[in-house]
């Protein structure tokens, strides 16, 4: 038991020869089952693993379904096996630890903590005393920019969106059907839309950014437009539902003013390149277009609020 709560940790691994015994190596002691999923390693990865696996633990094998698949596999082994022991009416925390060793095994505590008021806590780099510590600067960059519009697709803020360093409740995974749907490594993005549109309750917390000779696997350039574009459709499928279609019971005078701003916003943005090539009005619809984002997202805000509360 660890701050009242039985601990699993899932860990993904991707051709993590160098690092995924010391990953291992690092979980605590006090952890009751540790998960490493293997997505399909073309090194000696798997054979690394299951040295050094302790009894406490399993080595599952997948193919390149991509890190969020192996994530979600893994919850699926932490629930097969808390119901083979019969264990289901005690309290669980699952926790996500990269395979490439990228997670301090220190903040575990800092995630469980917050548990017992919500379901869900992140990890959150940019709060931690130490910074981003030696995160590539591209990285940073586009950190930031995706944690700018995953607040703005799911209504919350979110200041690190990609960090994976993660703790959630077995009794909420499930009631979660969203879990498996994405697979790829626009996971953290996946989960924040679904947090927001479905008013889950999150904390983040602070914790260590560990960067040593990895390599990632993201290729920034191609995942930056794949990941902005779901999240763009993000914001669009909560607007539609939440304003236009009103479900959650969105007040009546929400639903049109926030409707009529949205879509007079979206409206002035298509047309705003044939207004300037026909004449040049860009200086007076551009601060037009603002001020009816600005409006609509403090409408929104307030309606997050509301459903947060209720």
């Amino acid at each position: 038991m660890r701050s009242g709560w039985r601990l699993a940790v899932v860990m993904p691994a991707y051709n993590e020869e160098a690092n995924i015994e010391q990953a291992i190596g690092s979980v605590p002691e006090y952890t009751d089952l540790l998960v490493v999923v293997d997505d399909g390693s073309t090194d000696a990865t798997n054979g690394i693993a299951n040295s050094a696996i302790s009894a406490r633990g399993l080595v599952i094998k997948t193919e390149r379904i991509g890190v969020g698949g192996a994530i979600a596999k893994g919850y699926s082994e932490v629930r097969k096996y808390v119901e083979s022991q019969e264990a289901i009416e005690e309290k669980w925390a699952i926790v996500v630890m990269a395979g490439d060793g990228q997670m301090d095994p220190s903040d575990i505590d800092a995630l469980l903590e917050p548990l017992s008021r919500v379901p869900f806590v992140k990890g959150d780099r940019w709060a931690h005393h130490e910074g981003l510590g030696k995160m590539p600067r591209n990285r940073k960059i586009g950190s930031w920019f995706l944690g700018a519009l995953t607040s703005l697709a799911s209504g919350r803020k979110v200041r690190d969106p990609q960090c994976g360093y993660t703790a959630v409740t077995l009794e909420a995974l499930k009631e979660w059907d969203w879990v498996n749907k994405w697979q790829g490594y626009g996971y953290p993005n996946w989960w924040m839309l679904n947090i927001g549109s479905n008013s889950i309750p999150f904390e983040s917390v602070p914790v260590k950014s560990v960067y040593r000779n990895e390599k990632s696997g993201i290729r920034v350039f191609k995942f930056l437009p794949k990941i902005s574009l779901l999240l763009l459709s993000g914001l669009w499928r909560r607007g539609w539902n939440w304003y236009v279609k009103g479900s959650g019971n969105t007040p009546l005078p929400s639903r049109l003013v926030v409707s009529s701003t949205w879509f007079t916003s979206l409206l002035v943005l298509l047309t705003l390149p044939f207004l300037v090539w026909m004449e040049n009005l860009s200086i007076v619809m551009l601060p037009a277009v603002a001020g009816l984002m600005l409006v609509t997202w403090k409408l929104d805000q307030d309606e997050v609020q509301r459903r947060m509360i209720n």
